[in-house]
């Protein structure tokens, strides 16, 4: 795989996790207890491959990409 594929696999990658917080919020304002909810939904239905992370991907860490990417970026 070359550099120009991998950036394109990680774009789409945060494509999706963006597009998913954002349908989860509905409208509300994003903060820390929507990312935290948003990433228990994602472990509980075992969708972390879906959005891009390993099997063993921790809701915490989850939670604070979300958060971070969505409200502090």
């Amino acid at each position: 795989m070359n550099a120009k594929h991998l950036i394109q696999a990680n774009a789409k990658t945060e494509r999706v996790r963006y597009d998913g917080f954002r349908a989860f919020l509905l409208g509300r304002q994003p903060t820390r207890r929507l990312a935290d909810a948003f990433a228990r939904q994602i472990v509980s239905r075992g969708e972390r491959e879906r959005y891009g992370y390993a099997r063993d991907a921790v809701e915490s860490a989850i939670a604070r990409d979300f958060y971070y990417w969505v409200c502090e970026s």
